[in-house]
């Protein structure tokens, strides 16, 4: 059964992993929305936050080239850091996948991907993260 990197902001909703929704907190004192976990509105302060269920797909917001990965990176480098705006109102950082460095544009539509990754090069270590690419 897959396991989601961080069940606090990524709910797998498929048997096989490749579906999932990411999450968030809304304040019911001003309604923002942020992306993750909170103990209190990152606002107004106010403690009394709901979860919420965030959209599958947004605009690319911004974006920077890596090309130096943090220790213990599984993927590919260089690759590309994507800042992700959600309907919704937070932004998302992630990876961009399935896209040319070069056709990356900011305010382009971008949609949730989802890959099984091995976190420590063994499949024993394997978890769903959350990653975009273009919608």
């Amino acid at each position: 059964m897959p396991v989601s990197v961080d069940d606090r902001c990524l709910r797998l909703t498929g048997e096989g992993g490749d579906a999932g929704v990411l999450l968030g907190m809304r304040c019911s004192g001003c309604g923002v929305v942020v992306f993750g976990p909170a103990t209190f509105c990152q606002s107004c302060t106010a403690p009394d936050l709901a979860e919420v269920e965030l959209g599958a797909a947004g605009v690319l917001y911004s974006y920077t080239i890596v090309r130096v990965p943090p220790a213990g990176w599984p993927g590919a480098v260089p690759y590309v850091l994507g800042e992700v705006e959600l309907p919704e109102g937070p932004h998302v950082l992630a990876e961009v996948i399935d896209c040319e460095h070069g056709d990356l544009t900011i305010g382009m539509p971008v949609s949730l991907a989802l890959q099984a990754v091995a976190m420590d090069g063994g499949a024993e270590t394997e978890r769903v993260v959350y990653k975009w690419r273009p919608a």
